[in-house]
């Protein structure tokens, strides 16, 4: 059993990366939403929560191909 949950243990960090980069496309649309309406400070807000919710993303996938590259390995 633990050697299934440590062979697929990158589906987890590549699941959750693929949500961070939604919840973060989610964020941008909101953002020029806002901007639409003249709410500048919550568009720009928006925005930020946005792109550290891609950063993130970004680093999750990043350590996903990390996990995966390693259980291949060993």
């Amino acid at each position: 059993m633990r050697s299934i949950l440590k062979k697929y243990s990158y589906l987890i960090y590549l699941t959750l990366g693929i949500v961070l980069l939604a919840l973060s496309i989610m964020f941008m649309m909101l953002s020029v939403g806002y901007m639409e309406r003249a709410m500048v400070a919550t568009s720009l807000v928006s925005l930020l929560v946005a792109f550290t919710l891609l950063s993130s993303a970004l680093y999750v996938l990043r350590l996903s191909s990390y996990v995966y590259s390693a259980s291949r390995e060993g």
